[in-house]
């Protein structure tokens, strides 16, 4: 898992650069350093390594900066501007794009989204069904035309069950962590439930592989990656692996729409199901539904007390709480 990483040199000279030239704000995630501009976006990615990629080295920070570039490009086509290179001058000073520096890093350049049209935004301001419908159909169209396109998988389920055991198995080392260690009754009886429901996943996904219905989708569709412009913008794919990517595009509906209802719109979730069968074709049966939402309610809440076993987690008091609303989530599903 990624440690936390101070504000580094690097960092700070590339505020004071940005700072030169217009008002910048910093913001961090877990594995980058984002600078916002009044009208761009510069992300730069932290190297570091945890158990899906090994950002190091900066030529993978240049191809992880390609590979988001290249793949966002297919759902947001002109928000993703291209790859900045940042260069350390003879003098220390960092700039961008200069071919007389020296590179050190690669950053991804964007346009600036607005941030009260961001769909989290906006169910967070809690506005009401009849105001968002519109974009929710747009958007479903949009998706739909995506997942129509996209390449559906060469492989089987039997070659991509292991995939998921290895993401239960993640999942089993945080939750079982001694840090939570009082839980660990509730959290061991819900994993233990769910490896019970694989050999029925294996036969519903296989029914779905047969049908050309596993594609390469975008991998981590949240509200936070959706932007109701018009048309409205679906960005920031899971970039750093094609093999996580290879879903059933009712896998994402389910995902989204969990993560819509707990910021209070429940009535997102059933619309995409119903939208995706008029765009994409029929839904799986109701039980692999069910499976889809559980293995993405565990995902998320190993992703969420993830953050508390490094040495200084970003906003503490977030993850525990949100992470047992997540198992709360799966509990309801698989028992």
């Amino acid at each position: 898992m990624a440690k936390p990483m101070l504000p580094s040199n690097r960092v700070c000279g590339l505020q004071s650069y940005f700072e030169k030239r217009a008002p910048v704000a910093l913001t961090e995630t877990s594995k980058s350093w984002v600078f916002l501009t009044p009208d761009l976006v510069f992300k730069l990615k932290k190297p570091v390594r945890d158990d899906l990629q090994d950002l190091t080295p900066l030529q993978a920070r240049h191809d992880n900066t390609l590979m988001e570039i290249d793949l966002n490009r297919r759902l947001a086509p002109h928000l993703y501007l291209g790859a900045a290179r940042v260069g350390r001058m003879p003098d220390g000073r960092l700039v961008l794009d200069d071919p007389r520096a020296e590179t050190v890093d690669w950053m991804v350049k964007m346009r600036r989204l607005p941030a009260d049209l961001m769909l989290d935004a906006c169910l967070i301001a809690d506005k009401p069904p009849a105001a968002l419908s519109d974009d929710i159909e747009i958007l479903i169209s949009r998706l739909g035309a995506y997942y129509r396109q996209a390449p559906a998988t060469r492989l089987t389920a039997a070659e991509l069950m292991p995939v998921q055991e290895n993401q239960i198995r993640m999942t089993r080392r945080v939750l079982l962590n001694t840090y939570f260690k009082a839980h660990h009754t509730r959290f061991r009886r819900l994993l233990d439930q769910f490896e019970t429901l694989l050999p029925l996943t294996l036969g519903l996904l296989e029914t779905r592989v047969r049908q050309g219905a596993v594609v390469e989708c975008h991998g981590d569709l949240r509200p936070e990656h959706i932007c109701l412009t018009d048309p409205p913008v679906v960005y920031d794919c899971l970039e750093f692996s094609r093999i996580l990517r290879l879903s059933d595009p009712y896998s994402e509906a389910v995902f989204l729409g969990m993560e819509c209802a707990i910021l209070g719109a429940d009535w997102i979730g059933p619309r995409l199901i119903k939208g995706l069968e008029a765009e994409f074709g029929p839904a799986p049966d109701p039980d692999l539904l069910r499976i889809y939402k559980a293995h993405h309610a565990l995902t998320r809440a190993r992703l969420s007390l993830a953050h508390l076993l490094v040495p200084v987690p970003r906003k503490p008091l977030k993850w525990e709480p949100l992470g047992l609303r997540y198992v709360e989530i799966a509990e309801h599903l698989v028992f």
